[in-house]
Order: structure tokens, then C-alpha cells, then sequence
């Protein structure tokens, strides 16, 4: 019996550290409201699967805010590839975002053979 109770306790423990922490982390995070909606529309959409769920997460988390960005510019660009790409899925919707997405930049790499005049 104390073995069970001990048992119950160790397996408990780390979960509810890890759902405090869980709160701790948006507070850290780069956007904390967005942070905090995405944590409550998981909640909300907890009971759904596939498609429905994809559907549920899309109407309840607010877009983007591309100020807070690395990049602002692609950021946006990439909202609109999303917009124009919105109810495709699967290789259709990869297919429409590859192409209407902003491509990284390409660094040049430098030869290492240095050529002899």
C-alpha cells in the first residue's frame, strides 16, 4: 500500500512542475498573449481530431503579430501566402505555400582552392 501511494506520488509530482512551468514559459515567451491563446484554444480543442481540430485551432488563435518578428517583411509575406492558401491540405496546401512563400536567402559559399594565376 505504501509502495502504491509512493508510486502515485512520483508519477504525479513531475506532471504538475511541468504544468507550472508550462505557465512560467509564456510569461518568458517572445508574444505572452499569443502564448496564452494558443494554450487556451489547445484546451478548447482538446476533444477534436484532424481536420476538425486543424479548423478549431485556426478559428481561435489570433494571427501573427509580424512586428515582433526576426524578419517583418517575410513574416507578413507569409500571413499572405498562408491567407491565399487557406482550406488547401495535405501536398496541396504544401505545394501552394512553396510556392507563394518568400524563399530564404542563398549564402554564396567561398571556395576553399585557391586558383593559381
Amino acid at each position: 500500500m505504501k509502495l502504491r501511494l509512493m508510486l502515485n506520488l512520483a508519477i504525479l509530482l513531475p506532471w504538475a512542475a511541468s504544468a507550472q512551468s508550462a505557465t512560467e514559459n509564456c510569461a518568458n515567451a517572445r508574444d505572452p498573449g499569443r502564448c496564452e491563446a494558443q494554450r487556451a484554444a489547445l484546451k478548447a480543442c482538446a476533444d477534436k481530431h484532424g481536420a476538425e481540430k486543424r479548423a478549431c485551432l485556426d478559428a481561435s488563435l489570433p494571427p501573427v503579430d509580424c512586428a515582433k518578428a526576426a524578419n517583418p517583411q517575410r513574416c507578413e509575406a507569409t500571413q499572405k501566402a498562408r491567407e491565399v492558401c487557406k482550406g488547401k491540405s495535405g501536398k496541396a496546401l504544401k505545394a501552394c505555400l512553396r510556392g507563394d512563400a518568400p524563399k530564404k536567402p542563398r549564402h554564396k559559399r567561398k571556395s576553399t582552392i585557391q586558383k593559381q594565376p
